[in-house]
């Protein structure tokens, strides 16, 4: 259902292009569709509802710009408006897309094998993150270790791209403009920490955090490179801080490496 309140802010009739205005408009459809990506990604499991104000807030966007990708993402039924003021939703075609979803994509497939070895040499929490969102990962496989003081967050659990180690792996592989974004949602102190263990990924290729998501934890991560140069994944390994030091530490930093380039040969 279209509300009145979307009158105003209508898209224009369309007009043929000068020529040599093909790329302009190419280049603006590919931002409609980043900024529409963005759109839906402001909804969350905690705040499923959000009026305009909040839209513009975690967006960016004019009003009349997000009334336009609204109403356009309403019409495909990927968002649902209501009430006055307006609140808007994630639509009922999303149940569809749900559907066809799986929690185990392609690379899944891929690096079970060479996780499962590593998970054998290590005896340690063993996951592979993948980003999700401009700036979010989510744990896609867990294999959990078999010792009786572990740590394990499940796949599906998911964070903010700039806390964790695995985030910041994949940070360190993204455009540089998509690093600035996914680093807007940080603290200012956040935001140094990261910039500064980013660079130490690019140094060394891995990355080791002491207590970062939860206390007496040890977490080391590594990317996952595609033939594109980007990371696709950064293959982790989780144990509690008395046992993960020392050489133990480093072992488990070297097989971590040679697993995700093992993963990134099928790629």
């Amino acid at each position: 259902m279209l509300f009145p309140e979307w009158t105003p802010f209508l898209m224009s009739p369309t007009t043929k292009a000068a020529p040599g205005k093909t790329n302009d408009r190419e280049s603006e459809s590919v931002r409609s569709v980043e900024r529409a990506v963005d759109l839906l990604f402001s909804f969350s499991q905690d705040e499923p509802v959000l009026d305009m104000p909040a839209l513009q807030e975690r967006t960016g966007l004019s009003r009349p710009t997000l009334y336009r990708l609204l109403r356009t993402l309403e019409a495909k039924g990927l968002i649902y408006s209501f009430g006055s003021p307006l609140r808007f939703q994630l639509g009922p075609r999303f149940g569809f897309l749900a559907q066809s979803w799986t929690p185990a994509p392609a690379l899944v497939a891929l690096a079970t094998g060479p996780l499962e070895r590593l998970w054998q040499v290590t005896q340690e929490t063993v996951g592979l993150m993948m980003r999700i969102s401009p700036t979010h990962r989510m744990c896609v496989f867990e294999h959990k270790s078999p010792q009786a003081l572990s740590f394990s967050r499940g796949i599906g659990y998911s964070e903010p791209l700039y806390r964790g180690a695995s985030g910041k792996v994949l940070l360190a592989h993204m455009q540089p403009e998509q690093r600035r974004a996914a680093l807007a949602l940080a603290t200012r102190r956040d935001r140094e920490v990261a910039l500064k263990q980013i660079e130490s990924v690019r140094a060394h290729g891995v990355l080791v955090t002491h207590g970062e998501l939860m206390a007496g934890t040890v977490a080391v991560a590594t990317p996952v490179i595609a033939r594109t140069e980007q990371a696709v994944a950064a293959v982790c390994i989780f144990g509690p801080g008395l046992r993960l030091r020392g050489r133990l530490l480093r072992e488990c930093e070297r097989e971590a490496m040679c697993t995700a380039r093992e993963i990134s040969m099928f790629l």
